[in-house]
């Protein structure tokens, strides 16, 4: 196999060896691979800066007999803000999990490509992280089908529109009252989070509603995101868990 000229996203990098990076890197042109940086944990090393989780550069790689080698890198999108913003870099990393769930290795995806590189742009400057991250899985879920049913009953099909609104994973979206006092463990929705809800899963997008119908609405998509997944990142405890201190303090 010859070598190849890739645009990527770096999804994760771990210590290979006592000075090389195992990267797995998210291609426009050949989906996700797995390649090996030699020498890029070295201080000096030319490859150091585009081997970092979130970055987006050009790669050159050639074939060894397990792995891509990177030859060459070159930073387009180096985001090193992010660096400096807990949430925010949290935020990115999850949103880099997540991708690397989704896909399998080989098979090329460049709307998903494009809507995580988009998302890592914003949260290099977001001022309600979690927000931003909130419309990215909501973004995921219109592109992998995984949307819930919002206008009506995902159980009896009635139509649903009330101050308060159930909402359910495991049963696919709303809930009528009826329904929903016949099962447990239902999340509440307010209108405000409802509505904007509605909005995001029709392609539009949306400020932050307020503090409680934000909060609200992130948790109902990560935990119906994460129903069709049926796992949990690595990250996301982390991740909530700093959006909580900040709630507090």
């Amino acid at each position: 196999m010859p070598p190849v000229t890739v645009q990527a996203i770096v999804l994760r990098r771990r210590p290979l060896g006592e000075a090389d990076k195992l990267l797995t890197l998210f291609t426009v042109q050949m989906g996700k691979l797995s390649a090996v940086a030699r020498g890029a944990r070295k201080p000096t090393s030319k490859l150091a800066g585009a081997t970092e989780t979130c970055v987006q550069a050009r790669f050159h790689l050639a074939p060894g007999r397990t792995f891509w080698i990177v030859t060459q890198a070159s930073v387009e999108r180096a985001r090193a803000r992010l660096h400096r913003l807990l949430v925010n870099s949290t935020a990115a990393i999850y949103a880099c999990e997540l991708i690397d769930r989704l896909l399998e290795d080989g098979v090329p995806e460049e709307e998903l490509f494009h809507l995580l590189a988009g998302a890592l742009d914003e949260l290099e400057t977001s001022e309600h992280p979690t927000w931003t991250l909130c419309r990215f899985e909501n973004a995921i879920m219109l592109q992998q089908g995984y949307s819930p049913t919002m206008d009506s009953c995902a159980h009896c099909g009635k139509p649903v529109d009330a101050e308060q609104v159930a909402f359910l994973p495991q049963m696919g979206g709303t809930l009528c009252p009826s329904c929903a006092r016949s099962v447990p463990g239902v999340l509440r929705l307010s209108r405000l989070a409802w509505l904007t809800w509605r909005l995001l899963s029709a392609g539009g997008d949306a400020e932050p509603p307020g503090a409680a119908a934000s909060a609200e609405l992130e948790r109902a998509v990560h935990l119906h995101l994460r129903y069709h997944l049926d796992r949990e990142m690595k990250s996301t405890q982390v991740l909530w868990q700093l959006r909580q201190e900040l709630l507090e303090g």
